[in-house]
């Protein structure tokens, strides 16, 4: 494959030491064009942005400045918006501004797709690339063919259910007495698999896909936009391969990603910032109920359960996870100014 291959990746605040490791990469691994949307990063980050830019020249990348941090829905579209308007670009390929690809990650997701021999998959299949300090659980939903390990069960609340605390509690005293550790891809004899989700970091497909299932939603703002916008591949008959062969490298770790072994996700968002938690429940909750819900009884006891768990940590939280429940169940999106 020779064709056209364009990164879009978005940055903000001040992480231009991330965002060059991913660009030189990106272009190391072939990558024809790297477009980068600037979601009103800080002064210093956007001033060393327009130098990298005249250095690289218009060919290798292009750079577009928002006046403000319109999020990643925002960001994301805008870039799949100019990706998919180049006459040149044939390919897509979504890389988080902290995603580093290793090498021959690219070479891997052109390979998988030369050989897949599925009709019209320019328009119903995404590759994934593999991010292997993050994505275990896409890794064991492969192994064990669980897709839900990733998604969820249904009628989970925010990828809780009742049914599944006793795991939550062993997998926590396996961490805290370190009797296992994380599955390694070589431990298996898989090389690839399909989710039903995906983040956009490492999402690999041809542009005809966006005229199936369009452009992410505006109106997340923040987190949960991209299960949203890739999960209607699957619900279009589509396919998602993660390839774990084509592996990426987070060099800035998630804020969901527990530090530690005592950490647990509830306390993670028990004591996280109010702005990420709040955006975290309340696209979860409108992507669960139109997607994965057709209990609401079972769902709401999750959502009881989840609650007095966090709360177990610590209250601080409580307030702004019922606020993102009650504008996730109404529909009410968009950003909002302030919490309260």
């Amino acid at each position: 494959m020779k064709n056209h291959v364009s990164v879009v990746t978005v940055t903000y605040g001040n992480r231009f030491h991330f965002l060059k490791h991913v660009v030189n990469s990106a272009l190391r691994e072939g990558a024809s064009k790297v477009i980068i949307v600037d979601n009103n990063s800080a002064p210093e980050c956007r001033e060393k942005l327009r130098d990298y830019e005249e250095k690289l020249g218009i060919d290798k990348i292009k750079v577009l400045y928002l006046d403000d941090n319109y999020g990643s829905a925002v960001g994301y579209k805008r870039g799949l918006e100019e990706a998919y308007n180049h006459f040149q670009c044939e390919f897509i390929w979504l890389l988080d501004d902290d995603n580093k690809p290793q090498k021959g990650s690219l070479r891997e997701l052109k390979e998988f797709w030369n050989n897949l021999n599925d009709i019209n998959k320019e328009e119903k299949i995404c590759l994934l690339s593999y991010r292997f300090k993050k994505e275990q659980l896409a890794l064991k939903s492969i192994i064990y063919n669980k897709p839900e390990l990733v998604l969820g069960l249904k009628n989970s609340f925010s990828g809780f259910h009742i049914n599944e605390l006793h795991k939550k509690i062993f997998r926590y005293l396996k961490r805290i007495f370190k009797l296992g550790n994380n599955i390694s891809v070589r431990e298996n004899n898989k090389s690839f698999g399909v989710v039903p989700v995906a983040p956009y970091g490492g999402m690999f497909f041809h542009k005809n896909l966006l005229d199936k299932i369009g452009y992410p939603r505006e109106d997340f703002f923040l987190y949960g936009d991209d299960h949203e916008w890739s999960y209607r591949i699957t619900k279009e008959s589509g396919k998602i391969y993660l390839i774990l062969d084509s592996l990426i490298d987070d060099i800035d770790l998630s804020w969901i990603v527990p530090k530690n072994n005592t950490q647990t996700a509830f306390s993670i968002i028990a004591n996280g910032e109010p702005f990420r938690v709040y955006y975290s429940i309340r696209n979860r909750v409108f992507f669960e109920v139109n997607n994965i819900v057709d209990k609401k009884l079972v769902y709401w006891i999750n959502m009881i359960i989840f609650i007095i768990l966090i709360s177990f940590s610590s209250t601080r939280n409580v307030k702004f996870i019922l606020r993102a429940v009650r504008d996730g169940l109404k529909g009410k999106l968009g950003k909002i100014d302030v919490l309260i």
